[in-house]
């Protein structure tokens, strides 16, 4: 039973999208009728609201969290990353399911209950060691992680996993406007502040495979109405990915682009930082020294010139790639700020007013 168990096809499917915008209807009914068995792994049943004082869902805690509860929450979000590594261990070892040493009792007690609901492991097993239910050796198994990832990072750490071990790997991305999420959250029976839904929707991150050659295997779903499983494209992606499987021995470019994505999200956010803060001091001194009129025409001119230097730094880091210290491309673009600054400024101030005399940081 064991060696038929280690050769079992095995997957991981990620669940993708706003709140409310199907991913648990779509888990439940991917299960019937697939040549697959399936285990569903639901992020909010396993981290819960007892986490965070202001009672959010855990999965939605990044859109408005302090530093403190950010961290906890992507220390819960680590833990699942572990569980789910010692269970996938477990199933191509055909061993027990063990407790890591490394969870914490909370987190690790609910990932355990949600894998006997579904008859994974036996409920009578001891608190650190769990026995696996046997499944049929002709039949796969996907482990679907029901969760918004709406950052790419979120979602590559998941296919970083599936290359460890020689697994099946795919996302479907719910895509529903976000207009008809706030109708469906309503109707939930703890449904989420509407601004938590807006601000997600804003921050999302959707597959892309033309960018991305790590995503190949995705799916994007318009659930704006109901889903029909009569769709072979989604029984269709299951099936290519655990005929697939991923390999750890190909060379890692994935893993390049992806710090090189990061990276550069990170200096444009560090620029854009600088800029409003440039742009927030100056007009301090420009309410202060030109008509009332004419201070609301200085600022659109002001954000006008951020957007464009922010985009053209966004360009030329897709075209030329990153320079050695990423604080040189902020330095310069503070630099090109403060003369287009000066002069957009020389029109409405004084001589003397030209160069804003507050402190600034950069």
């Amino acid at each position: 039973m064991c060696e038929q168990a280690g050769r079992r096809q095995l997957g991981l499917c990620v669940l993708c999208g706003l709140p409310a915008a199907g991913k648990s209807s779509l888990a439940r009914s991917l299960g019937s009728g697939g040549s697959w068995a399936l285990v569903v792994i639901s992020y909010d049943d396993i981290i819960t609201a007892e986490a965070f004082p202001e009672g959010l869902c855990a999965s939605h805690r990044d859109t408005s969290a302090g530093s403190e509860e950010l961290s906890l929450w992507k220390q819960n979000r680590q833990h699942i990353l572990l569980y789910l590594e010692h269970l996938i261990a477990a199933l191509i070892g055909c061993s027990a399911l063990i407790a890591p040493a490394g969870r914490t009792e909370g987190t690790w007690s609910r990932f355990v209950s949600c894998l006997e609901r579904q008859g994974l492991i036996s409920s009578a097993a001891s608190d650190v060691e769990h026995h696996l239910i046997t499944i049929p050796e002709n039949r796969a198994l996907y482990l679907v992680l029901d969760d918004n990832f709406y950052y790419q990072s979120m979602r590559y750490e998941v296919y970083q996993l599936a290359r460890k071990y020689y697994l099946g790997f795919c996302q479907l991305y719910l895509n529903c406007p976000v207009e008809s999420c706030l109708l469906r959250n309503q109707n939930r029976p703890l449904p989420l502040p509407d601004k938590t839904i807006v601000l997600m929707e804003k921050k999302i991150e959707k597959p892309n495979p033309e960018r991305n050659q790590w995503e190949q295997n995705s799916l994007i779903l318009n659930t704006s109405g109901p889903i029909r499983m009569e769709d072979l494209r989604v029984p269709d992606l299951l099936n290519q990915a655990l005929e697939n499987p991923l390999s750890p021995l190909q060379e890692d470019s994935e893993r390049k682009d992806m710090d090189r994505e990061i990276c550069a999200a990170s200096i444009l956010h560090q620029a854009d930082q600088s800029l409003r803060r440039l742009i927030s001091e100056t007009m301090k001194t420009v309410k202060d020294a030109v008509p009332v009129r004419e201070v609301k025409v200085v600022a659109e001119e002001l954000h006008c010139a951020k957007s464009i230097l922010l985009e053209d730094l966004r360009q030329s880091m897709s075209q030329r790639g990153l320079l050695p210290l990423s604080t040189q491309r902020v330095t310069a673009t503070v630099f090109l700020f403060k003369e287009q600054r000066d002069h957009i400024l020389q029109p409405y101030l004084s001589r003397e007013h030209t160069c804003p005399s507050q402190p600034e940081q950069d």
